[in-house]
């Protein structure tokens, strides 16, 4: 939550105050890792045929690590205690050297989890799924692991969030930077609050008269809920299928409540969030050679 200064900013000492923006108390934070990495297979590269795509090597401040254990290193320093690893049932997704490497790499402080799905679940199935098993939560972040998102924003993000009257805050950038994927997809209304268009992963342009006022922005892959009205939305939401299946977080929940009058916010990072998913982005962003 954010503590804010009272002090009288009328004198020039205490001009030069800020304010200290904290974690609120049993957060927790779902590393997405159940992805197949199809794409990053579509290369001559041997080592990414046979690494899980999470456990790829990228260059960081830290040295070469794999995209799993940079996400897991970043979350704890941001400030995080309670982090769940979300992986997959499917061969190609690696889930046991997945969930080994994570136990071996979580840092002694943080209490970590994993939630492997019984059967294809989907981003947004998979987190209600993972939420049922984590009781008192305040607030709960979601994020790729293969996305070099700018962690120490995350802070303020959930605080942000908790601010709006919404069950999920899409983390969005209005400066996605070289080479981001599905670029200024999703739409602000005037005070940049809310998301009004989502047209994230779908082949489909708005009418000019309808983006009239409106910026646009590009998802950085982070998004922050409120674990009860989350659960809540999501059960509505799969109410309404046919039959049960996989249900994606950006391309079909998301989209679906904000068709369907459902508020979701909107925290606009300012700097790139790039995306390590393709051959050529996990060239250009996050490995020298």
């Amino acid at each position: 939550m954010t503590e804010r200064s009272t002090t009288d900013t009328t004198r020039p000492a205490a001009w030069y105050t800020s304010s200290l923006v904290s974690l609120p108390a049993r957060a927790v934070a779902l590393v997405l890792a159940g992805g197949k990495g199809s794409r990053l297979r579509a290369t001559d590269d041997p080592e990414l045929h046979r690494t899980p795509k999470v456990l790829v090597p990228i260059d960081t401040p830290a040295g070469r690590v794999p995209m799993l254990g940079h996400v897991l290193d970043a979350l704890a320093a941001a400030g995080f205690r309670r982090i769940a690893v979300l992986t997959s049932t499917c061969p190609q997704a690696g889930a046991e050297a997945v969930e080994t490497y994570a136990l071996t790499r979580s840092a002694r402080q943080v209490e970590l989890t994993i939630h492997r799905e019984d059967h294809p679940l989907g981003t947004a199935g998979a987190a209600y799924a993972a939420l049922r098993d984590l009781p008192d939560t305040p607030a709960a972040v979601i994020l790729p692991a293969d996305t070099l998102f700018p962690f120490s924003r995350l802070p303020s993000a959930v605080a942000a969030h908790c601010s709006l009257a919404a069950a999920v805050t899409w983390t969005v950038t209005t400066a996605p930077g070289q080479a981001a994927q599905n670029a200024g997809r999703l739409f602000l209304d005037p005070d940049d609050h809310y998301i009004v268009h989502a047209l994230e992963g779908v082949d489909a342009t708005l009418p000019a008269g309808s983006r009239q006022s409106l910026r646009q922005a590009t998802s950085t892959g982070a998004v922050v809920l409120t674990p009860t009205a989350f659960q809540t939305l999501f059960e509505e939401y799969a109410q309404r299928l046919a039959h049960p299946a996989e249900a994606d977080l950006y391309r079909q929940f998301m989209p679906w409540a904000i068709s369907h009058g459902h508020r979701v916010g909107a925290y606009d990072i300012r700097t790139a969030a790039p995306d390590l998913g393709t051959p050529e982005r996990l060239a250009a962003f996050g490995r020298t050679a």
